[in-house]
């Protein structure tokens, strides 16, 4: 059943160790070569993950400062925006006021005028009438009583003269 043959077991094991020796030779030397290439390979590549990682989060943290740079100044010129417009707005409100001012005062002057030259035109007109009944009083020759009489008259036609 079970008998250990030693001529077999010698084969055995010289077999055996010539094929140690020439996996020793020729297959674990380029297996451990491929295996340490491989493992450096990973490294490698482990290594340039790492990198670009930390490359992206610069990228990422230069990004976010850049966006806040941006918002800045954004705001900063909605705010110049708006205060330009607040100064226009003032502005054209005293221009605006002073331009009424300018009107009402020209409006003054202008009635100011027309009511002198009004005045003069009745004092002329007033003359032109006084000299008017003074020659209908001289043309003729007035007691009191006629006198009175020219002046009642002359009273009277006034109204329908000045129309």
């Amino acid at each position: 059943m079970l008998e250990i043959n030693p001529g077999l077991s010698i084969w055995t094991f010289i077999v055996f160790g010539v094929l140690l020796l020439l996996l020793s030779k020729m297959g674990w030397k380029p297996m451990l070569a491929s295996l340490r290439n491989r493992e450096q390979a990973i490294a490698d590549s482990l290594s340039k993950a790492e990198l670009a990682r930390t490359e992206a989060e610069k990228l990422i943290a230069e990004t976010e400062r850049q966006r806040k740079i941006n918002e800045d100044e954004i705001h900063r010129q909605l705010r110049e925006g708006k205060e330009y417009v607040e100064r226009m707005r003032h502005e054209m409100v005293t221009k605006a006021h002073e331009d009424s001012q300018k009107l009402i005062v020209q409006a003054r002057a202008e009635i100011e005028r027309d009511k002198k030259t009004a005045i003069e035109e009745l004092r002329a007109t007033a003359a032109d009438l006084a000299v008017l009944a003074a020659g209908k009083l001289l043309d003729e020759n007035l007691n009191d009583e006629k006198h009175k009489q020219v002046v009642r008259k002359f009273i009277s036609e006034l109204p329908q003269q000045a129309n």
